[in-house]
């Protein structure tokens, strides 16, 4: 009896081989060729019945990243309000740990070529409104909680926390050895505790 293939489980494993070999060469380097031989095919031809090109591959790619983080931004805020809430998400976004390293790597990559992609560029700036919103909510949340002083520019407050988190994709990616994950922690608690020194 043959063997049943579950096609979303194969779609994500060439996915993941996807993230692994442009964190590792680079988004131009990683080729069909080389993503079907690291998946275990003998030819790239088996990569068209799930992506029938590099760059539905690499939006798939991308947009599984966003997915993720997502989850795990919703796992990391569950059951959590203002600033605990927005400590979680910013945890789960920065590339603290080896999984949001690959991830952070893989997300640089593609940024570059959303300068010219208008699919790219629309998954990435989604994802960052999806997360300023919820950074807009969690402050308001703080707000009325007492835990930080009326804010005069919530909306400066969450691009701050936005952009900082979205440079250290990149500085941590050119100095490791540097901003590590606990610098990157460290320096999120900073901001947080700015937000909330005056409250307590």
């Amino acid at each position: 009896m043959p063997r049943l293939v579950d096609h979303q489980e194969r779609r994500r494993s060439i996915i993941e081989t996807t993230w692994r070999l442009i964190a590792e060469q680079g988004i131009e380097n990683a080729s069909m060729r080389d993503i079907a031989r690291e998946c275990g095919y003998a030819a790239p031809g088996i990569l068209s019945h799930y992506f029938p090109n590099k760059d539905a591959l690499l939006l798939a790619s991308y947009q599984l990243i966003c997915e993720r983080t997502n989850e795990r931004i919703a796992a990391g805020t569950k059951g959590r309000r203002g600033i605990a809430a927005l400590r979680g998400l910013c945890l789960e976004i920065i590339p603290a740990d080896p999984l949001t390293v690959v991830e952070a790597r893989v997300a640089v990559s593609f940024w570059q070529r959303a300068q010219t992609e208008d699919a790219l560029r629309s998954v990435g700036r989604d994802a960052l409104l999806q997360w300023r919103g919820l950074m807009l909510g969690f402050l308001a949340e703080a707000e009325y909680d007492g835990e930080c002083e009326p804010l005069a520019d919530p909306d400066t407050v969450a691009d701050e926390l936005l952009n900082v988190m979205m440079g250290l994709h990149v500085t941590s990616m050119l100095d490791p050895d540097a901003v590590t994950g606990s610098r990157q922690r460290h320096l999120m608690e900073r901001i947080l505790a700015r937000l909330s020194r005056s409250a307590g």
